[in-house]
């Protein structure tokens, strides 16, 4: 007798050393909600709970040997990718991605650090655009926030003749889950996206303390729970409520924001 095989993510992310978000915390929520992950280093961080000192990026071919060798072993039954800090992984994601239609990738959007931190040879708007072009086409769902939509849109790094989300699905990816910040009172707005606008929307608690990467949270469990077979709606709406009650599983682990217990499991 063999046991059912687990659920595999593949983690195309930075490694954060504290712990707090991206690989390794990617790796640990996955486990968390019974997926296993395997990981591809895109990026190394120097940093603490308070900030980022330096990140260096890994070598392009690095990152694609590393994809084929895991993709030719093992059956992966998602991607996550992000946050994206170069060209050069923009464009191996796509490649990969191009290659592997019949996997779901998620693809988690963040602000891309400046050139004082991250030593790269194109700058963010280049960086941004190729993320676009590249790799939103291949992508399934892209995971944002509200707040840095409207500040692209405000830097001319997407269109202000139309809504933010639009503009992303008209780039090619086939959802968008964005979430708006709200207040104690009015709690987070979750809200998803395709070709024909809203489908599903789901409040959270705000949480009085600040913490580490909830969307990031948010991200990666969505990729479990695809990997799991879950349609899009309900990988979205497991995510929500996992994402809910880990939040109040958090702890503080340094001077910064607290972390949360990404190893916490539902009852």
């Amino acid at each position: 007798m063999f046991a059912t095989p687990t659920p595999v993510v593949l983690v195309f992310a930075p490694l954060d050393p504290t712990g707090a978000m991206y690989l390794p915390a990617d790796a640990i929520s996955c486990a968390a909600v019974g997926c296993h992950a395997l990981s591809i280093v895109t990026a190394t961080h120097i940093q603490d709970t308070t900030h980022t000192e330096q990140i260096t990026l890994s070598s392009p071919d690095f990152i694609h040997d590393q994809m084929r060798c895991l993709l030719e072993d093992i059956n992966v039954h998602s991607i996550k990718a992000g946050p994206i800090y170069s060209i050069d992984s923009a464009s191996v994601l796509a490649q990969i991605a191009a290659d592997y239609t019949d996997l779901p990738l998620v693809l988690h959007l963040q602000s891309i650090p400046d050139e004082s931190i991250v030593n790269n040879d194109a700058d963010v708007d280049e960086i941004t655009d190729a993320i676009f072009q590249l790799v939103l086409p291949q992508t399934d769902l892209v995971v944002a926030d509200q707040t840095l939509l409207n500040q692209w849109q405000a830097e001319g790094l997407l269109s202000d003749e139309q809504d933010p989300i639009k503009n992303l699905l008209d780039f090619g990816t086939q959802w968008v889950f964005c979430s708006l910040p709200g207040t104690t009172d009015s709690g987070v707005l979750h809200q998803l996206y395709n070709q024909d606008g809203l489908q599903q929307q789901w409040s959270s608690t705000a949480q009085s303390d600040r913490l580490q990467d909830t969307e990031g949270l948010l991200c990666a469990t969505i990729s479990a729970f695809l990997a799991q077979g879950l349609r899009m709606v309900d990988a979205c709406a497991a995510a929500v409520q996992y994402a809910d009650q880990a939040a109040l599983h958090s702890f503080q682990a340094g001077m910064g924001h607290r972390i949360i217990n990404q190893a916490f499991k539902q009852n």
